[in-house]
């Protein structure tokens, strides 16, 4: 158990607030409760509930083993395997494929597919959100985190400049929840941010999304079968198919509409995205509709308080990076509330350290998202001529350094592709070289 921090009144235990049930706020409290502290979850939905985002990669579940202990119950339930991600995307109509085992590249001609799920190749997981975040929070609780729920924050309370609780609502009845730190992970709804009015959106990546599943689909010719996510470019913006278990698929479209897709609209961008899809498809929910705005806030912690997840921080999800995103700054954020509790002074450097490291992926996928975006030479529809302008960002560059440089360089503490899937990468792409030499140049100028 912590020992109490200054701000407490003697002999009471710290106490904890998350709100938020998803990947992010079940990983945190989880950790906590695991560490003695005490916890209390507030959820707005009961769960399981529905949720975008199946698309997982590897390192999320490295993070739930390292740091809970837990990962096999999750490989229990039939989730779909994702080796990687095949794309039709870039300076040619042709797919391609980035993998998590870089063994495949020279391995996959030779495989079988039962020879690929029997070998020792890394892999992540397609994932029910309904199902797989429902098990978080459920590993939450039997870690001794207090799960209220349904119960929905309404706004932080403040005194004195810190955060010192939150307004819950519970069956139409509000009432008071003291804590001595909130942690808002509260998704897109980004409560704390939206309260100080610090959420600052990427406006140049702004998009929608419209998706629905199907069953039965079809997969991909040879042993990557079922086993890779598909991703399209089309000329309305890009479209996904993601295998969610051997019967069960996403499919969705992002574009720039600002609201859900006609069903005839829908269906004719899938159509011409070149998917496994039978005709009629076996369709088996209505259409649903989220935004993709990316955006972020300029800190991530103050007095009493900290985001986490996508309350922190939210980027386009062509990377499959937001639940990833999510456990790690769960993690880094249960280790900050610790550290801050055992030892109060430090409460402010370490909430400074956690916002860096979480804002620098952040801005590290962002870049790498915009430069995906900004080159793209094969198509020539509205949404991709808006992405011409993008300004390119050191993490994208660094294939591009790489070649023309002779010289490799990796964010510290951030590796998104290996060194030669950057290579290939760079290659499929078509980036713009005289584009990015000028760009180079600019920022090689004396300022």
């Amino acid at each position: 158990m912590v020992r109490a921090s200054h701000h407490l009144p003697p002999g009471r235990p710290p106490h904890v607030v998350v709100l938020g049930g998803g990947p992010a706020g079940s990983t945190t409290a989880a950790l906590l409760a695991t560490w003695g502290i005490r916890v209390t979850l507030l959820e707005a939905q009961r769960f399981p509930r529905h949720q975008v985002g199946e698309s997982l990669q590897p390192a999320a579940f490295d993070y739930l083993r390292e740091q809970l202990g837990v990962g096999d119950e999750f490989h229990q339930q039939g989730f779909g395997r994702k080796y990687g991600a095949v794309y039709r995307w870039g300076e040619s109509d042709a797919p391609w494929s980035v993998l998590f085992d870089e063994r495949l590249e020279t391995d996959l001609p030779t495989l079988t597919e039962a020879s690929l799920l029997c070998g020792p190749y890394e892999y992540a997981l397609n994932v029910d959100r309904a199902v797989f975040d429902h098990l978080l929070l459920q590993v939450a609780a039997r870690r001794g985190a207090s799960i209220d729920m349904p119960a929905k924050a309404i706004a932080p309370l403040f005194r004195d400049g810190r955060c010192v609780g939150v307004e819950v609502e519970r069956a139409g009845v509000r009432s008071r929840l003291d804590a001595d730190v909130v942690i808002d992970a509260t998704g897109h709804r980004c409560l704390m941010g939206r309260h100080l009015g610090t959420t600052t959106q990427a406006t140049d990546l702004r998009a929608t999304a419209t998706y629905t599943y199907v069953q039965g689909a079809g997969g991909l010719p040879g042993p990557l079968a079922r086993h890779a996510q598909l991703v399209h470019a089309i000329d309305e913006g890009w479209a996904w198919f993601i295998p969610i278990s051997r019967e069960l698929t996403s499919v969705g479209v992002v574009c720039r509409a600002r609201k859900r897709l006609s069903e005839d609209a829908f269906w004719r961008m899938l159509d011409t995205a070149r998917f496994p899809i039978d005709t009629p498809p076996r369709v088996t929910a209505p259409l649903r509709f989220h935004r993709d705005w990316s955006y972020s806030h300029p800190r991530l912690h103050g007095p009493g308080f900290l985001m986490v997840g996508d309350a922190a921080a939210f980027v386009d999800p062509i990377l499959s990076g937001g639940v990833d995103m999510a456990i790690r700054s769960a993690c880094k954020a249960a280790h900050h509330v610790r550290t801050s509790l055992t030892h109060p002074e430090s409460e402010g450097a370490s909430g400074a350290d956690y916002s860096e490291r979480v804002l620098a992926e952040y801005r590290a996928y962002l870049r790498l998202a915009r430069y995906w975006y900004g080159n793209n030479r094969s198509r020539d529809g509205l949404f991709w001529q808006a992405q011409q302008e993008v300004a390119p960002d050191s993490t994208a560059l660094r294939a591009f350094v790489y070649l023309v440089t002779g010289r490799y360089a990796r964010d510290r503490d951030f590796p998104v592709f290996a060194q030669a899937q950057e290579r290939d990468i760079f290659r499929r792409l078509g980036t713009d070289r005289t584009r990015m030499q000028r760009w180079l140049e600019t920022k090689r100028q004396p300022r």
